[in-house]
């Protein structure tokens, strides 16, 4: 038998992965001290023991605290006896801080990832992580599990014969991944800098999209700069219809009216995150049969 425990940032989604997995969904007591200490409690802790625990999370909003609280669950699942730890974590917070780009920083991403291996966790599923490379500093079994295709799924239903483009080449992965899956063709786009006048521009790096309906690719919208900055790149160009699949929707400040200005029609987004947007411009995909799927195919579970 197998247990699910989730955080509070996934509790929402808690029944259906337990459902998909065939396990038992068990509740967590949490609260907070006077002092602003955080206090998390199993439930049923006589179901943990001899068992394979998976506890799931998700670190946006409110970072600090989901991570500690996913700390905490797995500390009480390990000393409840708990035989194998998985943990699933759809959005990993600070992970886009995976190297040291200025001297002095820190890389936050291994931290975290080594923090969830050392309290305990035998394996960590994670959903499009900013870098696959992360992982590595996990030391144990690791999953990353891509979702741009089921995004780009639901663009097809508004789009035709669309171009998968990626923002830059660093994204071009998740915009192949989707585009082999679709039969699709896919690009990136590239900076150019005119040899006489030194202006630069940006530009697809291969194909021609004048009349064409593309779908942009991307892990993260923060802010929304970089999907705003493609979608004016690529309508300069004469791309007719544009439409987003980024795993993540974070959407901070007036990220939704630099996107909708920009002329983007619609954005898809994963179900990774514990907010639920009411913008009219989001369609968010349940990508919790994919993680399920792949986990099994990969004998995490």
């Amino acid at each position: 038998m197998g247990v699910v425990i989730a955080g509070k940032n996934y509790e929402t989604f808690a029944e259906k992965y337990a459902s998909l997995l065939g396990y038992e969904l068990v509740d967590i007591q949490t609260k907070i001290f006077p002092d602003g200490e955080y206090y998390v409690r199993i439930k049923k802790p006589e179901l943990i023991s001899g068992n394979k625990v998976v506890i799931i999370n998700t670190m946006y909003p409110r970072q600090n605290d989901s991570l500690l609280e996913t700390l905490m669950l797995i500390d009480a699942a390990r000393r409840s006896g708990a035989k194998d730890i998985v943990v699933i974590i759809p959005y990993l917070a600070y992970a886009r801080q995976d190297k040291v780009f200025l001297e002095g920083e820190p890389v936050t991403a291994s931290i975290v990832v080594k923090m969830i291996r050392t309290i305990g966790a035998n394996a960590l599923v994670v959903v499009d992580i900013h870098s696959v490379k992360t992982l590595e500093d996990f030391n144990g079994k690791t999953l990353n599990i891509l979702v741009s295709d089921e995004l780009v799924e639901k663009a097809l239903s508004i789009l035709n014969d669309p171009i998968v483009i990626a923002p830059d080449k660093g994204a071009l992965h998740r915009a192949r991944y989707a585009a082999e899956r679709h039969g699709l063709e896919y690009d990136y786009l590239i900076k150019k800098r005119d040899r006489i006048t030194g202006e630069i521009s940006m530009m697809p790096k291969e194909l021609r999209i004048d009349g064409r309906d593309i779908v942009i690719i991307d892990d993260i919208i923060s802010t929304g700069g970089t999907i705003a900055n493609a979608t004016r790149i690529l309508r300069s160009h004469g791309a007719r219809k544009i439409v987003v699949a980024a795993t993540h929707g974070l959407f901070i400040g007036n990220a939704f009216e630099k996107i909708r200005s920009a002329g983007v029609e619609k954005i898809y987004v994963a179900n990774t995150l514990g907010i639920t947007h009411k913008e009219p411009l989001i369609e968010t995909v349940d990508v919790s049969e994919k993680v399920v799927t792949e986990m099994r195919n990969n004998n995490i579970i």
